[in-house]
């Protein structure tokens, strides 16, 4: 990938706390409520197995370090970081409310300069 000094790169990934998660699920309590989000082995980095929407499937997990260092190196400049979070209409929605207690999805906007 070649990009142009003043141009921008964006991506959105799983945020590192999501794939470092045990399972990719919630810890829940006796009576089926989420009680917390496990994370395990953040700086073991690499492939994670784990169910995603009903199938199994192979993950690559890396810290925010492996993520956004590499990219300054490149000559980068980080110009937004995003954790995306659901909007308040969407709170409303069965289970929601949960996303707001740790972030699924990272945004990330660099300027090559």
């Amino acid at each position: 990938m070649h990009i142009k000094v003043g141009g921008y790169f964006l991506f959105n990934i799983e945020h590192p706390t999501f794939t470092a998660g045990v399972n990719e699920d919630w810890i829940y309590d006796e009576n089926g409520k989420p009680k917390y989000w496990p994370i395990d082995n953040y700086y073991y980095t690499g492939e994670r197995e784990t169910n995603f929407l009903g199938q199994r499937v192979i993950k690559q997990h890396h810290t925010l370090t492996q993520i956004l260092n590499p990219l300054i190196k490149c000559g980068f400049q980080i110009e937004a970081i995003e954790e995306a979070m659901p909007s308040a209409d969407m709170m409303g929605m069965p289970g929601m409310c949960h996303e707001m207690r740790r972030p699924m999805m990272l945004l990330v906007k660099v300027k090559k300069v």
